[in-house]
């Protein structure tokens, strides 16, 4: 089965959790198997209970700098995930796609990915990002 990864910094209601939401269930319907990799929040949120009875998994880690040792199972988990997107996202997931543009900052370096996709979402006028050029280049154009 195809498997696609949302990655997000809650579930919320909003905006950007509805768009996640969206994505979810599209893939799922389209025999897609999604992950939702939400970073540095592991409260329990709205949609958590919606996407556990539609079987689609969440899964709340760390991608950043781990600070103390005092949830050795939450740094394991977070260098797990770590190593997984920066070295086997190519090959387990058919396309990332990481939703807000402040989450750009978060994953740039660590979700490598031949597709990956940006999507932004906001309701609020906000002033500019200042992001490299380079965050939004795609090397696979000629």
């Amino acid at each position: 089965m195809r498997k696609i990864l949302i990655v997000n910094g809650g579930l919320v209601i909003g905006g950007a959790e509805k768009l996640v939401h969206e994505l979810a269930v599209f893939a799922q319907q389209n025999k897609i198997a999604p992950t939702i990799l939400i970073l540095d929040n592991y409260n329990q949120e709205y949609y958590d209970l919606i996407f556990k009875q539609k079987k689609i998994r969440v899964v709340r880690t760390r991608l950043g700098v781990i600070k103390n040792f005092r949830a050795p199972l939450k740094m394991l988990r977070s260098i797990y995930w770590k190593l997984k997107l920066k070295f086997l996202a190519n090959s387990i997931y058919e396309s990332v796609h990481v939703i807000g543009l402040y989450n750009i900052y978060r994953v740039k370096d660590t979700v490598d990915h031949d597709h990956r996709f940006y999507w932004h979402v906001t309701n609020a006028a906000q002033g500019t990002y200042n992001f490299p050029e380079t965050y939004f280049d795609n090397p696979m154009t000629p």
